[in-house]
């Protein structure tokens, strides 16, 4: 058999093996994929985009606080959760499939194939992918640019592509940031050698394919909204240095040891796991020549760190499993080289098959779990207050509905605009609840009912607890309550002020 037939025969196992890996991922959303209140986000916009109102969520205000990437992928199938399915499935497997293809340039072929399944596999990614959230595309878009950017010789087209690929990278979710950093410095590396203007040229061009969406999105997020990237929580983190700096390792500790692990363990796992990581790309570079897939690889792992660190000095943005998931291509990666050289012998191959064959088999048992956490699930109807849910869903379509759940009410109602109220900023939200000054708007200018769930986090000991300054220009009175919530109609305490 020629070196191209023996080639080809790898390429059709490894698309074969991705299609499956994708198949794994359907499988653990059988019985519909999780849903998390962001997840009821995208999937608002890609219904509103799906019947003609553009990008715009639940709330009926623009889409800012997410990328659209993700919503536009769904809105073919607009709220269906049969199509997210789909295209969470198949971003594991083209995926899978690209980090087949970097690997493949770096290590053995078939040392390539095991890791890739083994990523495909991985609990962690089946964990992310069954849940509607951008990280997976993310993920697959975050491949093709490394895909791109380390093919020899880099022309000019490759940067520019690269540069495309990053900037949707980061209309994925604004962490992709990192991706773009990612990329230019490789594409600055890669041109260094070269003298004068030749070494910025590929650089430019780069930038300039890399910065070109994301700076039409932010344009249209200021004109649309006043904003660059969406409301955000105003402030950063109090946090100590210590704790802040524990939250990714803890995050990857999780993400490597699947739902329920304690956090000091997960801590400790995320530190050794990293650290080994670090090592082996230390190593990989130390080792001339430098390959530029080698310093992409770092530069992706270590802004992928640092990102969502920096994000919640700033915004005080969760960090948790999802948002550090990126991190199992850097993780795989420096496994698939660290075990190469060991695999020239029997005993070596054996010990990384056996390994490669338990992590796959933990993602089986993540998949063959996966329905039992709906109940936890955003799209799950007896959560809270089911009556509630109801009785809103029975409202006129003209009223105003004003909520502590928004998410979960849209999806369950249908009822258009919900907008979320009388509670307090929180870190980690993705929506802004509505000013003094907008609810008593939204009091005076219809029926207005305030629908309030009292086991949510932020439900406090009720509206008036939660936010009495609201108390100042408006009223709250009991239209029906049942169990685990009520609903109010909201009218202003004085309707003179409806005129001022």
């Amino acid at each position: 058999m020629s070196r191209f037939e023996g080639s080809v025969r790898l390429d059709t196992i490894a698309a074969g093996a991705s299609v499956w890996c994708g198949a794994l991922a359907l499988f653990a959303m059988r019985s519909d994929p999780v849903l998390s209140p962001d997840s009821v986000a995208y999937l608002s916009a890609a219904e509103h985009f799906h019947r003609g109102a553009g990008l715009t969520d639940f709330t009926g205000e623009p889409l800012t606080v997410f990328g659209p990437i993700y919503p536009l992928l769904l809105s073919p199938g607009g709220r269906s959760l049969v199509w997210a399915s789909i295209v969470g499935a198949a971003a594991v497997a083209i995926a899978t499939m690209l980090l087949f293809v970097l690997l493949r340039r770096r290590v053995r072929p078939l040392v390539a194939l095991v890791a890739a399944i083994a990523f495909g596999m991985s609990q962690g990614l089946v964990r992310v992918s069954s849940t509607v959230w951008s990280e997976t595309p993310y993920i697959a878009i975050s491949l093709a640019a490394l895909v791109v950017l380390t093919r020899t010789p880099m022309l000019r087209r490759h940067a520019t592509a690269g540069g495309l690929l990053a900037g949707l990278g980061f209309l994925t979710r604004y962490a992709g940031a990192g991706l773009i950093i990612t990329g230019g410095v490789m594409v600055l590396i890669v041109g260094w050698p070269a003298q004068g203007r030749a070494r910025w040229r590929l650089v430019a061009w780069y930038l300039v394919a890399a910065g070109l969406l994301p700076l039409a999105w932010v344009v249209r997020n200021l004109i649309r909204a006043g904003d660059l990237l969406g409301p955000r929580f105003e402030g950063g983190t109090s946090e100590g240095f210590d704790t802040l700096v524990e939250r990714p390792f803890r995050a990857v500790g999780e993400l490597m040891m699947g739902r329920g692990s304690h956090p000091a363990t997960a801590l400790q796992v995320g530190l050794i796991v990293l650290i080994a990581v670090a090592l082996v790309m230390a190593v990989a570079a130390w080792k001339r020549p430098t390959r530029i897939l080698d310093v992409g690889m770092a530069a992706f792992m270590i802004t992928s760190l640092v990102v969502p660190v920096v994000a919640r000095m700033v915004t005080s943005n969760d960090i948790e499993y999802r948002v550090m998931s990126p991190m199992l291509v850097p993780i795989v990666y420096a496994a698939a080289l660290a075990i190469d050289p060991w695999c020239r012998w029997r005993l070596g191959v054996a010990l990384a098959g056996s390994a490669a064959v338990l992590w796959a088999y933990q993602g089986v048992v993540i998949a063959i779990d996966v329905p039992d956490t709906l109940r936890g699930s955003a799209g799950a109807h007896s959560a809270f207050s089911p009556q509630l849910y109801d009785i809103v869903a029975t409202l006129p379509a003209d009223v105003n509905v004003l909520t502590n759940n928004p998410q979960r009410l849209w999806w369950h109602t249908g009822h258009e605009p919900v907008l979320f109220a009388f509670t307090r900023p929180r870190p980690g939200n993705s929506h802004y609840p509505l000013s003094a000054d907008d609810t008593l708007h939204q009091a005076c200018s219809g029926t207005t009912y305030l629908a309030w769930f009292e086991g949510l986090a932020n439900a406090g000991d009720g509206p008036h607890e939660r936010r009495p300054d609201l108390m100042q220009v408006v009223d709250l009175h009991v239209e029906q309550t049942v169990p685990g919530g009520e609903l109010f109609q909201v009218v202003p305490r004085d309707m003179s002020l409806c005129t001022s």
